[in-house]
């Protein structure tokens, strides 16, 4: 990955501060900890997902979600977890910034785990899916799953694309997180642009191409994003390989620093039935099981308010009779099949599972963002 100099000056103080916050942390205790810690690690994070460093970005999101459980001593706070990507942060951190010191670009592609970018001139998009996060007073994130309507390069029809755009929440902050969707990015458009089902011009990106068929498109100054006509002919995308992904599994090869959600994969299931939910008190989920031909999916609802929306919308897709295609994550996880839904897939485009319809009040956002 190549940094510009004044991001190597910046990004060389963070990662020291990171691995003596961790350790600060793991030599006091946890009953140490408290916001400003909360804080510290949010900086960090905000400032990793604006570099594009997307390990070290999604560690720090996970250990201070799992941090501000504790301070506000919830039951679903589990240590085992905090001890995994706090350890996994202070190793990514250390790891990153000897290879910075040593100039060893190829050592800090691989503990970053993102292939480089190629700058495209236009991209036609349409998004399938969003996936939300949300941990209460340090961020909200955005992740929008997207499918090329048009060739772009080497890119062809077709090919799946990821953008994700993420804003910093105050403490006490009530504001519904999608309405931070209708705040201008750098680049002169609102996030909700890509929610209005139509076909979105991005221009003067960069794209990062991984070895899964899909990819991630990074925003610059100068990238444009326009909305073009309404999209109709959704069905194009309503297919998913399960060969394809059985051979992605033969082929993984994991390794120490990898999470099992990680290795996921996009699909689509055109024909299934959803079960009553069950609490899986381990690991504080609720999960409905999605049967689709001999397979069943375990659905995860998570606690917190991406859980809350989603929860009511699965409800509402059990009192069906017929449902339209469903698009979610899969990843596998002790065995598990593990389906994290996003969308239906409609005649009239896709359904977002995990936003709120709620109306937002634009004014009291600004007014709470002290502009």
């Amino acid at each position: 990955m190549k940094l510009s100099p004044n991001d190597r000056r910046k990004l060389l103080p963070m990662l020291d501060k990171l691995a003596e916050s961790v350790e600060e942390l793991l030599l006091s205790g946890l009953t140490t900890a408290s916001e400003a810690t909360r804080q510290a690690l949010g900086v960090s994070f905000q400032e990793a997902s604006r570099l594009g460093l997307l390990r070290l970005g999604s560690t720090l999101r996970a250990a201070n979600e799992e941090l501000g459980r504790f301070t506000r001593d919830e039951a679903e706070f589990s240590r085992k977890r905090l001890s995994f990507f706090l350890n996994r942060a202070w190793l990514l951190s250390h790891g990153l910034s000897r290879a910075l010191r040593e100039n060893d670009e190829a050592e800090f592609d691989r503990l970053l785990w993102t292939p480089a970018s190629n700058p495209i001139e236009r991209l036609e998009v349409v998004t399938l899916g969003v996936v939300k996060r949300v941990s209460a007073g340090t961020f909200c994130a955005f992740e929008f799953r997207l499918r090329t309507v048009s060739p772009a390069g080497d890119i062809p029809v077709g090919h799946r694309l990821i953008w994700s755009c993420v804003f910093p929440l105050k403490p006490g902050n009530e504001i519904p997180a999608e309405g931070f969707l209708h705040l201008p990015q750098k680049q002169k458009f609102n996030a909700a642009l890509f929610l209005e089902g139509k076909t979105l011009v991005i221009e003067r990106a960069a794209v990062a191409l991984d070895g899964f068929g899909g990819g991630r498109v990074s925003l610059g100054d100068a990238s444009t994003v326009t909305a073009g006509e309404p999209f109709m002919d959704w069905q194009r995308f309503q297919s998913w390989s399960a060969a394809a992904a059985l051979e992605r599994i033969r082929e993984h090869k994991p390794g120490p620093l990898d999470l099992e959600v990680e290795m996921q994969e996009e699909i689509v299931l055109d024909d299934w039935q959803i079960g009553e939910p069950a609490e899986r008190a381990e690991q504080h989920q609720v999960i409905f099981p999605i049967v689709h031909g001999k397979t069943t999916f375990d659905a995860v609802v998570a606690p917190g308010p991406e859980g809350k929306v989603l929860h009511a919308a699965l409800q509402a897709l059990r009192k069906k009779k017929a449902r339209p295609p469903l698009f979610g994550l899969l990843h596998y996880e002790m065995c598990r099949l593990v389906l994290q839904p996003l969308a239906t897939l409609g005649k009239n485009g896709p359904e977002q599972l995990m936003l709120s319809a709620e109306k937002i009040d634009r004014a009291a956002l600004v007014k709470a963002l002290k502009f």
